[in-house]
């Protein structure tokens, strides 16, 4: 999941990290609902990720995170 500043980022990110199709789905829907919310963002995506049914208890994600400038946060998550 990734935080979803813009179409343009979740583009770039989907294509750099060789990511299957449907991965960012849950970040394009809180970006289409709600648009960029700044910081909090990840944590509509987090809720989304959830509320989705995925993933399944004990898988892995990455969770990134972009702000002004050259900011990026990452955490590695485990359900």
């Amino acid at each position: 999941m990734a935080h979803p500043g813009s179409l343009k980022i979740l583009d770039y990110v989907h294509e750099r990290l060789g990511l299957p199709e449907h991965a960012l789905d849950c970040s394009r829907a809180v970006l289409q609902q709600n648009g960029n919310m700044s910081s909090p963002t990840v944590l509509f995506v987090l809720n989304e990720v959830q509320q989705s049914g995925q993933p399944e208890r004990g898988d892995f994600g990455l969770m990134l995170a972009f702000g002004p400038g050259l900011t990026l946060e990452g955490a590695l998550v485990q359900w």
